[in-house]
């Protein structure tokens, strides 16, 4: 395993999303070189997307419900 001891761009954008980043961007620097970031980035981009539509669908569905 390659460290180099940075986030690659693309997650450093994702991690902003937690409340623990820097923690959480020291580990990841750390523990995983750039290949193994890269295939968390598209997980964890893939889980993102899902959730996004779950809660569109959840928030359609309350909204039909409220008018009637």
């Amino acid at each position: 395993m390659q460290n180099t001891n940075q986030v690659i761009p693309e997650l450093l954008e994702m991690t902003k999303l937690t409340a623990h980043e820097k923690g959480l961007n020291n580990e990841i620097a750390v523990h995983l070189g750039e290949e193994e970031q890269r295939r968390m980035y598209r997980t964890m981009r893939e889980l993102l997307a899902d959730e996004l539509v779950f809660v569109l669908n959840l928030e359609v569905s309350s909204a039909r419900s409220r008018k009637g």
